[in-house]
């Protein structure tokens, strides 16, 4: 009896590249339009600035911007499968997932709303959402992540990987690996809000289950973002061209690499220990009272992502020309403002965490880890901690996804390349006034204050220069080019 099976090759015939470039085009503009659609929609409508939570962001917080987040991590899935070779089915899966990710977006938002008022009918209902969108997901992510690995060693009929080509493949597999780990975690505290009870694992352990819930609810909060967040570097330097770099500039890169890989390996073992058991993270250099100063041993670890991509964005400086098309259709190289801001994703991310993340933590007797009242500037610390949450996990990595979308799938010529130095221009801009106006309003509000002080002059330029970043993804949502434009090859941004 002759064999039904279809082939990979016969699947790539009946989904031709071309058409698979095109949806993938407008599944990335959907979740654009979906993502700015919540921020602005969150941001006229969520207290984000209120003082309450210790400066964490509170459960409704949690739930807004995971209805952004999740949209944005499928967004990052598409542009990863236009730089790195995958197969057509793999595409066209990632693809498609584009409207369960939204479908999930709208289940936390549920979520959020339900939380928000209290409204337990709309809560549950949100959870019975993202449940399954989230099998959904995980699943694709896991067969994009193993497509990775197996590409390397068989690549697509009529695609082929070099030797540094399969080093920043298996970078983005650990990165893929470690984002699933804290994807499991999510899970796990998510069915504990439907029913399913971890009490044996906690009984075994001779610790509440309380405990261990809220053990795994901060491996996944302290592990999900970093591990992403360098996703989104190799990424971007796979898009710029990592694989072709070559001398010292080859191997200083792959010094960058290796540090971030060191990173994630160690913040995964020690966030995955601490999850599932009674394991508690220590700090480096205690010092004061009951040694409260000191970096958290998981801060320096995360801290080693950052140090890799500021490694890896100075060697690659040249890299930020890019290839523009003229009225005559030819292609010249010049500056990339995109590719600029891309990198000073990076540099502001660091500035924020290295700077003023550090230096609270080794005066922490000070501020009091934004719940010891006694502490002199404990609401200094409280705002920092909302601050920088909402900027360096928030809008940094939606943005720098936004940006590479720019990059990738934007025209390269007239109304398209000035749209995109409109968008960068705004986003570079916002970006420095944050951190700037983040840094003023941490160190100079007033110590023993009972509020958030939102008219101090830091807090108005954080706002302002988060304005900004949102100004500069809405216009992003009109830098995307038409189908019809998508398939011209002269239109292809290269390295």
């Amino acid at each position: 009896m002759e064999s039904t099976a279809i082939t990979e090759e016969q699947f790539s015939i009946n989904i031709p590249t071309g058409r698979l470039d095109t949806f993938s085009s407008r599944m990335a503009r959907v979740l654009t339009a979906w993502i700015v659609l919540v921020a602005i929609l969150s941001f006229t409508t969520v207290p984000w600035f209120k003082d309450t939570n210790n400066g964490d962001l509170t459960p409704s917080m949690i739930w807004f911007y995971h209805a952004i987040m999740l949209p944005a991590a499928l967004l990052f899935l598409i542009l990863s499968t236009r730089v790195f070779v995958t197969h057509n089915w793999v595409r066209y899966l990632v693809s498609h997932s584009a409207l369960v990710a939204i479908f999930e977006g709208v289940g936390f938002l549920v979520l959020g709303y339900g939380t928000q008022h209290d409204i337990s009918s709309l809560t549950s209902f949100g959870y019975w959402i993202i449940m399954p969108c989230t099998l959904e997901l995980f699943a694709v992510t896991i067969l994009f992540v193993l497509d990775l690995a197996y590409g390397a060693f068989r690549p697509p009929a009529g695609e082929s990987i070099s030797t540094q080509k399969a080093e920043i493949r298996w970078a983005m597999f650990f990165a893929g690996i470690s984002v699933l780990t804290w994807v499991v975690m999510g899970i796990l505290a998510a069915a504990s809000q439907v029913g399913i009870s971890w009490s044996f694992w906690a009984n075994w352990q001779h610790e509440s289950n309380s405990s261990l819930m809220g053990n795994i609810i901060t491996s996944h909060s302290h592990g999900m973002l970093p591990s992403f967040m360098a996703g989104i570097v190799f990424l971007a330097a796979e898009a710029f061209g990592y694989s072709k770099l070559a001398g010292i500039r080859k191997q200083i890169a792959r010094v960058g690499v290796g540090i971030m890989l060191a990173g994630i390996a160690l913040y995964s073992g020690v966030y995955a220990i601490s999850a599932v058991g009674t394991f508690a993270i220590p700090s480096w250099f205690p010092s004061g009272s009951g040694g409260a100063n000191g970096i958290a041993m998981d801060d320096s670890m995360t801290g080693l992502v950052g140090v890799g991509a500021l490694i890896l964005a100075a060697i690659m400086i040249p890299e930020i020309r890019g290839s523009f098309r003229d009225l005559s259709t030819s292609i010249k190289k010049r500056f990339n403002p995109v590719r600029l801001a891309v990198y000073m994703t990076y540099f502001m991310a660091c500035a924020a965490m290295f700077v003023y993340g550090y230096f609270i933590e080794m005066n922490e007797s000070r501020y009091g880890a934004a719940t010891a009242t006694s502490a002199s500037q404990v609401v200094d610390d409280q705002i920092f901690t909302r601050a920088h949450l909402l900027l360096v996990f928030g809008s940094l990595p939606v943005i720098a996804v936004f940006l590479l979308a720019a990059e990738l799938l934007s025209d390269t010529s007239g109304i398209g390349a000035k749209l995109k130095n409109l968008m960068s221009a705004a986003v570079i801009t916002g970006m420095l006034i944050s951190t700037a106006g983040l840094g003023i309003w941490t160190f100079t509000a007033p110590g023993q204050g009972h509020t958030f002080d939102t008219g101090n002059a830091g807090a108005v330029l954080y706002i302002v220069g988060q304005c900004l970043i949102l100004v500069g993804g809405f216009i992003e949502l009109f830098t995307m080019r038409s189908p019809e434009v998508a398939e011209s090859p002269a239109m292809i941004v290269s390295s």
